[in-house]
Formats: structure tokens, C-alpha cells, sequence
């Protein structure tokens, strides 16, 4: 056959043998049909494996909303227990400056373990484990002797001896957890939530009575502080009945590993805390003791519902997105635009709720005396919780792709807005302003995060300009709607 027959045949069916063009066509065909039968087939495992992988992060977000909104509830009466018990609102103020100093050194110190477990590839080989575990001991050793050593001059510093005998106690849950099972972690990695939501759920149980019992019997910030305590004592008992156990190791390797990706971490971790909580160091001794309580306590009841989102984006969005990252990254910015819009709902729900009904929510609360005041501040630090909701699953999304440095630079960012801003209103003006800038400095922290989900989660950069439009119109509206009810009195 001639090349011109040749191309003739390739292009005129016609022109070929009619025993020819029969096989051509046969075997055509059942390559067509076999290349779509494997696609289908493919395409059928991967729809069933996205099913069940959608069942079991709704499984465990179900688990983990259910078991925080249990702990909420218990904290939240027993802290409006104390509340009632009380005479004024100063001791709530004392119970701020411990969890705060405590919570800060934890913080400041955090090298990230257990989200290290989560996203590392090796996580859950026992060496990793053992050395996690081992690094975990020295560090809460080492942060209980440093509060400890701190209970004095803090209580010196604030005019308030009894801030010394609280903070030794409350280095105690700090020592404790340092030998909580770090296996845990590994079920979080699974997103098989329920043994630890049942453990956390159990151990605040104890919290809950214990600080019932001891307001009861003596009002006064020990009840808060010894509830901490039996909270971490339950904890880090029941840890060692679940996940995989965990023994001390030591792998210089490992150890190196952890340290280089906490060293982010401690800097990310810490000035978060620092820039979300620290106010309480700033506020304490700046406005009086009973205004400050009041302070302490509108916090408390705002940052609820935020730490319970919070959890589920730790808890079930970061280990979910860690794998599809490190399994299949073509599907990371779909999973990340659902979370994103998810999560963009949820902050407009505590926006709206903080605006419209912070205020008559208050008064049914029933409090009086020092605690007037809390309406207002409830809905302004609303908002403050509403843009912390917004933002979390960005800087999640940037922990699970292991660029950890983004979130300290916004931290740091959002620390020096608000230590230059507390600094300057608390001197000119009073706390009104000073919440206004705790309302701010968020906004100008999430800002840096830009870059970094630009170039880690390509697409993603869209999503977040789309959610943060509709986030500050909603906002907006809510806090007209707001002002057309009552308007917010600040004086």
C-alpha cells in the first residue's frame, strides 16, 4: 500500500477493505468502552472513598461540637455559680490573671506536638511518639517551676497576695498534663473523636463539681482554680487508656524535628495568646478591680462559643485537610472553600447574636451591682469573636501545609497593634476605646495571611476576598440593626 493509499485510509473510511474496517471498528470500540468502564470504576472508588471520608469528619464534628458544647455548659454554670455567690466582681478578675499567666506560659512555650502528630508523615510511628512524649515531660516541668517561681512577684506586682497561693495551685494542672498520653493525638489524626471528646467530656464533669462544690461551701477564685486542677488530674489519667500508648523515647532526630517546626510554633502559639488574652495583663491596675471583673467576665461568655469553633477547626478541618493535602492536593482548595464558606456562616450567626441579643441575654443572666456594663461590651467583643471565627480556618489551612511562619507574623502583627493601642487608649481615654482596639487588631493581623494562602493553596486567595466582602457587609448590617434597636451606649 502507497502512503497516499495510506492516508486515504486514515481518512476515508470508504476507501478501506470491508474485512478491515470491521476489526478496526470492533477493536476501537472495546478499547472505547474498557478506557470508560475503568474511568467509571475509578471514578465510582473515589466518589465512595469522598462519601465516607465526608460521613467520618461529619461523625467527628458531630462528636466534637457535642462533647465542647458539654464542657461549655458545665464551665459556663459554674462560673455564673460563682458569680451569684459573690459580692462583687473582683475575684473574677483574680481568676483572669491566673488563667491568663498560666495559659500564656503554655503558650509561649508551645512547641506544637500535637499538631506536629497530626500533619508530620510520620506521626504515628512510636519513636516520633516517644520522643514527642519525652519533650512533652521537660516542658511542663520546666513551665511549672517557672510559674511557681513567678506566683510572688505577680501577686507583688498587682497588689494581691492572694494571686500566690492561686498560682501554685494552678501550676499544678500545668505539671499534671505534662503526663497526659501524647497517643491521644493519633485518634485525633484519624478523626475518630469520641474517646477523647468522652475523656474531656468526663474529666470536666469532675472540673464541674468539684468547683461547685468548693463556690458553695467558700465563694471565691479557688473554686475556679481547684475545678482546673481535677479537670487535668481526670485528663491526663484517662489519656493512657486511649490511642496508641505512648512510652518515653528519645531520637535526636525526632527531637530536632519537633523543635525546628515548634520553633514557628512558639512564636505563632505565644504571641496569639498573647495578643488575644494578654489584655487582662494590660487592663489589671489600669481600670478598677470591679470594672475589670466585669471585663474578665464579658470575655468569658463571648470567647465560649469561639474557643468551641476553634476546636472543630483543630479538632476535624486541620487533620482533614493535613491528609487531602498530603494525599491528593487537587481537592485541598475544594475542601477548603466549603470550610470557608461553613465558617464564614457561623461568624456572621455570632456577629448577629452578639449585636441583637448580647444585651437582653445579659439581663436575663440576673447580675447586678459591679457587673453593669456587660451588655455593651458583650457586643462589641461579639465582634471581636465573629472575626476570630472568620479567620481560623485560614490560618489552619496554613498550619496543615506546614508554614507555620504566616500565623506568627499575624500574631506578632495583631500583638503590636494591640499593646500600641491599649497603651494609648487606656492613657488618654478608658476601656471603651481600649475595647475598640481589641475589636481592630484582629482585622489588621489577618491581613499578613494573605500572602502566604496565595502561595500555599493556589485559588484560595479568591475565596478568602468573596467570604471577607460578605463578612463585613454582614457585619455591617448587624450592627445598624443593632443601633436602630438601642443605640450602644459606651458611657
Amino acid at each position: 500500500m502507497t502512503s497516499a493509499e495510506e492516508q486515504k485510509l486514515g481518512t476515508d473510511p470508504g476507501a478501506a477493505n470491508l474485512s478491515t474496517a470491521p476489526e478496526l471498528t470492533r477493536g476501537s470500540a472495546l478499547r472505547r468502552s474498557g478506557a470508560q468502564a475503568l474511568s467509571e470504576m475509578v471514578k465510582n472508588l473515589t466518589d465512595l472513598r469522598q462519601s465516607r471520608a465526608a460521613r467520618h469528619a461529619f461523625r467527628a464534628s458531630a462528636w466534637s461540637v457535642a462533647g465542647y458544647g458539654v464542657s461549655t455548659v458545665l464551665r459556663f454554670i459554674s462560673r455564673l455559680a460563682l458569680a451569684k455567690f459573690l459580692h462583687d466582681s473582683s475575684p473574677m478578675g483574680d481568676v483572669a490573671i491566673v488563667v491568663v499567666i498560666l495559659a500564656g506560659l503554655e503558650m509561649i512555650s508551645d512547641l506544637g506536638i500535637g499538631v506536629n502528630i497530626v500533619q508530620h508523615k510520620s506521626g504515628d510511628d512510636r519513636v516520633f511518639l516517644g520522643t514527642a512524649f519525652s519533650v512533652q515531660a521537660i516542658r511542663g516541668v520546666g513551665i511549672w517551676g517557672l510559674a511557681s517561681l513567678l506566683a510572688a512577684p505577680v501577686a507583688w506586682l498587682y497588689h494581691d497576695p492572694d494571686l500566690t497561693g492561686l498560682l501554685l495551685l494552678g501550676a499544678v494542672s500545668t505539671l499534671v498534663r505534662a503526663f497526659a498520653n501524647p497517643g491521644i493525638w493519633i485518634l485525633t489524626r484519624r478523626v475518630d473523636l469520641k474517646g477523647p471528646t468522652l475523656l474531656t467530656v468526663a474529666s470536666e464533669v469532675v472540673g464541674f463539681i468539684v468547683t461547685i462544690a468548693w463556690a458553695f461551701l467558700s465563694p471565691s477564685a479557688w473554686a475556679i482554680v481547684a475545678g482546673t486542677v481535677a479537670t487535668a488530674v481526670i485528663y491526663a489519667a484517662g489519656s493512657h487508656l486511649l490511642g496508641v500508648r505512648a512510652r518515653f523515647a528519645w531520637d535526636s532526630k525526632v527531637a530536632h524535628q519537633i523543635a525546628q517546626f515548634g520553633g514557628w510554633m512558639i512564636l505563632s502559639s505565644g504571641t496569639y495568646f498573647l495578643s488575644s488574652r494578654g489584655e487582662s495583663l494590660m487592663l489589671r491596675g489600669s481600670i478598677p478591680d470591679a470594672q475589670f471583673g466585669c471585663f474578665a467576665f464579658a470575655s468569658m461568655l463571648v470567647t465560649t462559643p469561639v474557643s468551641a469553633i476553634v476546636q472543630l477547626a483543630s479538632q476535624v478541618f486541620l487533620p482533614t485537610l493535613a491528609a487531602t493535602i498530603r494525599e491528593n492536593p487537587q481537592t485541598a482548595l475544594r475542601h477548603f472553600s466549603r470550610s470557608k464558606w461553613m465558617f464564614t456562616g457561623v461568624a456572621l450567626c455570632i456577629s448577629w447574636g452578639g449585636m441583637i441579643l448580647g444585651p437582653p441575654l445579659v439581663q436575663l443572666l440576673g447580675l447586678s451591682g459591679s457587673f453593669v456594663g456587660l451588655g455593651w461590651m458583650v457586643q462589641l467583643l461579639g465582634l471581636r469573636a465573629a472575626l476570630e471565627v472568620f479567620c481560623s480556618p485560614t490560618s489552619m489551612a496554613l498550619l496543615a501545609s506546614g508554614a507555620s511562619r504566616y500565623s506568627a507574623a499575624a500574631n506578632v502583627t495583631r500583638l503590636v497593634v494591640l499593646v500600641v493601642g491599649l497603651f494609648v487608649t487606656l492613657r488618654f481615654w478608658g476601656l471603651q476605646e481600649a475595647v475598640l482596639v481589641l475589636v481592630g487588631a484582629p482585622f489588621v493581623a489577618y491581613s499578613t495571611l494573605m500572602p502566604g494562602i496565595s502561595k500555599h493553596l493556589p485559588g484560595a486567595l479568591r475565596v478568602e476576598l468573596v467570604t471577607l466582602s460578605v463578612f463585613i457587609l454582614g457585619s455591617a448590617l448587624a450592627t445598624a440593626a443593632a443601633w436602630s434597636i438601642a443605640p450602644i451606649v459606651l458611657h
